[in-house]
């Protein structure tokens, strides 16, 4: 049996990524969250890629856009981006 895995899978197969669990229709609870500085942003996709939420999606323009009702501010995405493009931003409660 051959088992075929996606991208994504084979790229957090090889990290130890903290994963954060919420009770369905919970928001997440985070100190801070990320943000996108587009105008930086080359669209290389990592945070797409290696967000263990599936937060970061393309918009219609292709260009990344963070759904903060699943984004638990674990910030993996900054940390993969290759240009910086992501800062971290204190979360206002």
């Amino acid at each position: 049996m051959i088992l075929m895995l996606t991208e994504k899978e084979i790229k957090l197969e090889k990290r130890l990524i903290p994963v954060f669990q919420t009770r369905a229709g919970e928001k997440p609870v985070r100190s801070a969250r990320p943000r996108i500085d587009l105008k930086v942003c080359t669209n290389s996709y990592n945070c797409i890629v290696f967000c263990p939420h599936d937060a970061i999606d393309k918009n219609e323009t292709g260009r990344p856009v963070i759904n903060y009702d699943i984004c638990t501010g674990c910030l993996i995405c900054l940390r993969e981006c290759p240009t910086n493009a992501i800062s971290e931003e204190r979360e206002v409660v």
